[in-house]
């Protein structure tokens, strides 16, 4: 093929050396040229990127050992002491339901705990302040359990879990934390390429994100595994606690010894504070009819194309993004009404209009809490899990003579296939995902919504629905077996045959977890990228809560006192298809929210279209020009898509395909 199109160009330069041919012709073989020798300097510089972006997989920070500690010592509690809280309670309660209710309360209060942390943090003391008080108050927990060792329910008991679900709101600022040390170290090695004059490099330092930085990814959890199989095992719960206290303040003071080397993230207004802000001043407002004109909408500078949209036969202006009916009275905290023309500012600081720009920013959050309500099945998967498999695991024999700590080895097979799932993900996503990422940096195209999350959860989701089934099957054979006494297959009963379940419970966590993660930053704005976590605890501590409800409402018929008596089976068998239902719940609101056009953003301004904003005088002396123009920006909307989307067609006409570039100049030599 190769020969073939060197010929055919031969033919073309001699026939247009005899004249044959007009000069037009050489003209577009010219160009034809010059775009191959651009192709190859493309591919040139996407093979260094990609190289560049594989080498922030392993950047390494000085202050990394200072808190990388810490990451891998909320690890080791995690596994080893708070993943037998059921057990503990059983033993110690001698009923199962007051122990799942129990470890239930502490799992969602947690949960609530992380979201009032993570907006303290972020408002007003910072990660660093906050990750010391947590890390004090979890050191306070153990102690009290350390000290307390017998598990006689008390005061003492109770103010121990309180004191531990303060402190595990810090083993996710920990990671953050760690995480932005090594987002700005990327953001230093990024400012110096650029003084080189790398384009390519300025375009893509906005991608910067280090959550799959080896060191964060796999590093520390792997050396939290480590230090929990070699502390775990055959001891017994008192030396457990007892080095847990020590590693956890052994670890806070060497996190305090690198605090000259951190760098200080910004302190900003709360996503929390915001979303009321936004809500209290459009409930004012709900009575308030919908503008028009642009110019009765607050935009204080904000210089947006495509922010607005029309509504109805009257062409109502209402803001992007669309949300469902119950949402759209949020664009009234934006509109400005009567008094509010003469001086917006002043009504601004009063809390009763809001920019437009914070209001989009808010709207985009709505589809998500669309989208939650589909995980509520597998959150509440994940609260068994933490639970009735517990109380599985104590009615069982154990794999091996270690003192009857099996379960804290099925946490870490579960914790394993978690962190297994998502490197599988994250080296599916980079393998295809890097391409189309440079070719849209390069302005080739735009990235189109890709459904590869939604796929990702989606099978997260039916892992959960394979768990559930395969909860009940093994459940319902150990019941079969205590029942009739049979010593010939007593072997089922054994803790091994736990693990499938355990390692499915893992896999579909980390599924669903980080395709929920993926799914928040592709849809909200980046100035609520701050929230995820929040989203993602609210989202999972929520579902974990329903557990006690369902505990209460069944406890004469599925759940009774003791394990044997009751008929986990059946619920396991209803959790399995109580999740396929949620499942095509999700594939409706995916479809419906997720995968629809992605939230349309903040456009970078240039500077030189900056140095003065939009004044809302200039807007209401234009306002009968406001029809005509609406139009034209839409229409350069359209040119500058067609634009883009040009050099995308070109590249394909001779990128790796050369039968197109023959067949091209065939229709040139024809004509």
């Amino acid at each position: 093929m190769h020969f073939k199109c060197i010929i055919l160009r031969l033919l073309c330069v001699i026939s247009f050396k005899i004249g044959l041919f007009p000069s037009n012709f050489a003209m577009a073989q010219q160009e034809h040229s010059s775009e191959i020798n651009t192709s190859h300097a493309l591919k040139k510089t996407f093979l260094q990127s990609t190289i560049a972006s594989f080498r922030n997989i392993f950047v390494f920070t000085k202050t990394l050992p200072f808190i990388g500690g810490l990451v891998a010592s909320y690890k080791f509690v995690e596994i080893a002491v708070e993943s037998t809280f059921m057990d503990y309670l059983i033993d110690s309660t001698d009923d199962q339901r007051i122990a799942a209710i129990i470890t239930n309360l502490y799992d969602a209060l947690s949960s609530i705990l992380f979201v009032f942390v993570s907006l303290v943090a972020e408002a007003y003391m910072g990660c660093f302040t906050t990750i010391t008080l947590c890390a004090a108050a979890s050191i306070q927990g153990l102690m009290l359990l350390w000290t307390y060792g017998s598990f006689s329910v008390n005061l003492a008991l109770y103010a121990a879990f309180f004191f531990l679900a303060l402190g595990k709101s810090g083993q996710n600022l920990s990671e953050n934390f760690l995480e932005y040390q090594l987002e700005e170290k990327i953001k230093v090695k990024k400012e110096r390429e650029l003084e080189n004059g790398s384009r390519q490099n300025k375009k893509e330092q906005n991608h910067v994100k280090s959550r799959s930085n080896f060191w964060l990814f796999l590093f520390h959890p792997v050396v939290g595994y480590v230090i929990t199989v070699s502390i775990s095992l055959k001891v017994n719960d008192d030396y457990i606690f007892r080095a847990a206290t020590l590693l956890m303040g052994g670890t806070l003071v060497l996190f305090l010894f690198g605090y000259v080397g951190y760098r200080r993230e910004n302190l900003s207004e709360g996503n929390l504070r915001k979303i009321y802000r936004i809500y209290k001043a459009a409930f004012g407002k709900r009575k308030s009819k919908y503008p028009t004109s642009p110019s009765c909408y607050y935009l204080k500078g904000y210089k947006q194309k495509r922010w607005y949209y029309k509504h109805g036969k009257c062409e109502e202006l209402r803001l992007y993004p669309k949300v469902p009916r119950l949402f759209r009275w949020l664009d009234k905290a934006a509109i400005i009404e009567g008094e509010e023309s003469s001086d917006p500012e002043a009504q601004e600081k009063k809390g009763k209009l809001c920019m437009v720009k914070e209001v989009r920013e808010v709207k985009s959050l709505v589809p998500m809490m669309y989208l939650c309500f589909s995980f509520f099945a597998c959150s509440l998967l994940l609260g068994t899990g933490n639970t009735f498999f517990v109380a599985q695991a104590n009615n069982m024999k154990p794999m091996t003579d270690n003192n009857g700590n099996d379960i804290w080895v099925l946490f870490l097979i579960m914790s394993g296939m978690n962190k297994m799932s998502r490197f599988i993900c994250f080296i599916i996503s980079f393998s295809f995902r890097r391409p189309r990422q440079f070719k849209a940096m390069d302005g080739r195209f735009k990235i189109k919504r890709n459904a590869g999350t939604i796929i990702r959860v989606a099978f997260g989701m039916f892992c959960a629905v394979i768990c559930s089934l395969v909860a009940w099957k093994v459940e319902a054979r150990r019941l079969k077996v205590n029942k009739e006494n049979d010593h010939n297959h007593s072997g089922r009963n054994n803790t091994v045959t736990l693990i499938p379940q355990f390692a499915l419970l893992g896999t579909s966590e980390g599924l669903v977890d980080g395709g929920l993660e993926k799914l928040f930053l592709g849809h909200v704005m980046n100035s609520m990228w701050s929230f995820e976590d929040s989203y993602s605890e609210l989202v999972i501590g929520s579902g974990k809560l329903l557990i006690i409800p369902v505990v209460l409402i069944f406890s004469n018929c599925w759940f009774k006192k003791k394990v044997n008596d009751s008929r986990l089976d059946i619920y396991y068998l209803m959790l399995g298809i109580f999740n396929a239902a949620f499942l095509v719940v999700f594939g409706y609101y995916s479809v419906k929210y997720a995968c629809g056009e992605a939230c349309l953003g903040d456009e970078e301004v240039p500077m030189e279209h900056t140095h003065e904003p939009v004044s809302q005088d200039s807007l209401k002396e234009n306002d009968h020009k406001e029809q005509p123009q609406v139009e034209r920006e839409s229409e350069d909307f359209l040119q500058e898509n067609d634009l883009n989307e040009q050099p995308q067609l070109d590249q394909d006409r001779h990128e790796g395909n050369d039968e197109n570039v023959d067949l091209s100049v065939l229709d040139l030599l024809v004509n």
